[in-house]
């Protein structure tokens, strides 16, 4: 790999990771084939253009920040040795999803379980135009309580949710990153909204209590 392209990849376990942020669309075709021709800046023009995607999908499965640099960084080394093997008539970021996905999932399952712990408050990644302070704190403690009540679903509802509502992608290229039928990623979606809002609803029942 270039100097480039390699220099692309280090800033990801430093980057600012707005957690509900989305990337537009880009288009793959042109800095693809570039690639393929040995250009370095064409391949590092891509990471830089789905850096948040894989490396937010990554965080959201495996709830930790050095592991998620690292998993996305071999996910954009992984995706410029197999160039030739990518099919053109599929979107480019689907394929270098999915790639991501696989490698988290090896991830965990080498270590035998999902870890249990609390993922780390991401406030650092919200707005920084917030009202004032005492909205600011709202609007963090909500955040926290949403991610404290995704860190205890599974990996297969994190992701499904990450993928729907963090990146805005169709049950369509859901289907496709995870090699399942959309129809499966309705039924899914339904399932993991439903736990998330049991989950939710538990956990305020729970603080109500105890302010009580």
């Amino acid at each position: 790999m270039g100097v480039e392209a390699m220099n692309a990849l280090t800033p990801l376990s430093s980057m600012s990771l707005g957690l509900m942020a989305t990337e537009p669309a880009q288009p793959w075709v042109e800095e693809v084939r570039r690639a393929r021709r040995g250009d370095s800046n064409a391949f590092a023009a891509l990471v830089k253009s789905m850096q948040r995607q894989v490396y937010g999908l990554c965080l959201r499965l495996l709830r930790t920040e050095a592991e998620a640099a690292e998993v996305a960084q071999e996910t954009f080394l992984r995706a410029y040795q197999n160039l030739d093997r990518y099919d053109d008539s599929r979107p480019f970021d689907l394929w270098v999803l999915t790639i991501a996905r696989n490698q988290c999932l090896d991830l965990l399952r080498r270590r035998q379980k999902v870890r249990t712990e609390d993922v780390d408050d991401h406030s650092h990644a919200l707005p920084s135009n917030e009202p004032n302070l005492e909205e600011g704190a709202i609007i963090r403690q909500e955040r926290k309580s949403l991610e404290d009540a995704m860190a205890t679903l599974s990996v297969d509802d994190r992701e499904v949710l990450a993928l729907y509502y963090v990146q805005k992608r169709t049950t369509k290229e859901i289907a496709e990153v995870m090699d399942v039928a959309p129809g499966t990623i309705m039924a899914r979606l339904f399932r993991a909204r439903e736990k998330l809002r049991n989950k939710m609803q538990a956990a305020e029942a729970g603080s109500e209590k105890g302010a009580a």
